[in-house]
């Protein structure tokens, strides 16, 4: 049985080296080969994204705080 719990996309850095980026379960991950067993695949949490995301969430969320704060 399988299922699909995200994507993710094969990439080539100027050094071949080969790397994968996408998203599983709605988060940002990246990806590379592991050398451990056959045909596994390493997945991690792409930290630098989601701290992006997070700086870039709270700049947002500022304005619409500062809104509710003048109308009380």
């Amino acid at each position: 049985m399988s299922f699909i719990i995200g994507k993710i996309t094969r990439k080539v850095s100027k050094q071949h080296n080969e790397y994968f980026v996408g998203k599983v379960c709605n988060l940002p991950v990246r990806g590379s080969w592991a050398k451990k067993g056959q045909d596994d695949l390493c997945i991690f949490l792409d930290s630098e994204k989601i701290n992006f995301l997070s700086e870039q969430n709270k700049v947002n969320r500022q304005p619409a705080a500062q809104e509710a704060n003048k109308q009380q």
